[in-house]
């Protein structure tokens, strides 16, 4: 009886031994054999960007896609852009209240459009400010606006503005004196420019440039003024273009890429920075440098074209 008492309390102690190292082990396995719990893959932004130029111009293949491109690749894909040329998503005068209103995330389209929208920045579309290249023009209408930041564009987020570079005549009749503008119907793409050649004896046709290639093929228009490359860039070359009047005292033009001020603050400050640290990488190379590649390679290939 002694011995069965004795043999069951070794019984019980050695249960209870193993029990013990049983909780400590499951307490210990559980701390070293456990593998912490993935990231959840952060969610991709999608943004639009709308614009007017043709799917083929180089706003669209080199301005836009590039600089969507260099963003998605900055950001690891977290924001994607979508680029949609051509007004198929906004109509070019609407461009800027469209991007206000949330039609689209991105914007890009001209000032003059909306002429007395942007007063400090009309500034420079003033007659008889030769700026000579989109190079110097962008830059100076950059360090403007960067200065002052006017209240005209705070109800979105700028990211960048550029120059047309110089606006020049393209017509098929040639242009020597002053009176030979008088009664031309001539298209400008809006702002002091309908002004400026009224003034000067013409009759401005005041269009969107999406519009300028049927009014030019109709005879809506006899010709235009703007910048040489819309003659490749918008196919003007089709239809007008025999003859190119320099006009450097004509006002030039100034385009602007802006997001909507909603859609901006909602990013997390990261991709605001970083978004922020690729334009500014971006703008020198790719945006004015390319406007006056395009305007000198238009005139050399117009040139060589011409009998």
């Amino acid at each position: 009886m002694i011995t069965n008492l004795k043999s069951n309390k070794y019984l019980a102690f050695a249960l209870l031994i193993c029990l013990s190292f049983v909780f400590v082990a499951g307490c210990g396995g559980s701390n070293s054999t456990s593998t912490p719990s993935e990231e959840e893959p952060q969610e991709t932004i999608e943004l639009t960007f709308a614009h007017h130029w043709p799917a083929k111009h180089k706003v669209e293949t080199v301005m836009a896609q590039g600089w969507a491109k260099a963003i998605e690749e900055a950001t690891d894909g977290r924001i994607k852009i979508v680029t949609y040329p051509g007004e198929t998503l906004i109509p070019a005068a609407e461009n800027y209240e469209g991007v206000v209103q949330g039609v689209a995330d991105i914007g890009l389209s001209v000032y003059g459009y909306t002429r007395g929208r942007f007063p400090l920045i009309e500034t420079f579309l003033l007659p008889g400010i030769n700026a000579k290249s989109s190079e110097v023009l962008s830059h100076a209408a950059m360090e403007v606006i960067n200065k002052f930041n006017p209240k005209e564009i705070q109800d979105t987020k700028h990211l960048w503005t550029f120059g047309s570079g110089p606006m020049d005549i393209i017509s098929n009749k040639p242009i020597r004196k002053l009176e030979d503008l008088k009664g031309m119907m001539l298209g400008v793409p809006g702002g002091l420019g309908a002004v400026t050649l009224e003034s000067l004896g013409g009759s401005p046709v005041s269009q969107p440039m999406s519009e300028w290639y049927e009014s030019l093929q109709k005879g809506v228009m006899q010709g235009g003024v703007v910048a040489v490359n819309a003659m490749e860039g918008f196919r003007l070359g089709e239809v007008t273009g025999d003859y190119i009047t320099l006009t450097p005292f004509l006002p030039q033009q100034l385009f602007y890429c802006v997001m909507n001020l909603e859609k901006w603050n909602s990013l997390p400050p990261d991709l605001q920075q970083t978004i922020i640290d690729v334009t500014e990488e971006f703008y020198p190379g790719s945006i004015p440098g390319v406007w006056d590649q395009e305007n000198a390679g238009a005139v050399k290939r117009l040139s060589e074209k011409k009998p």
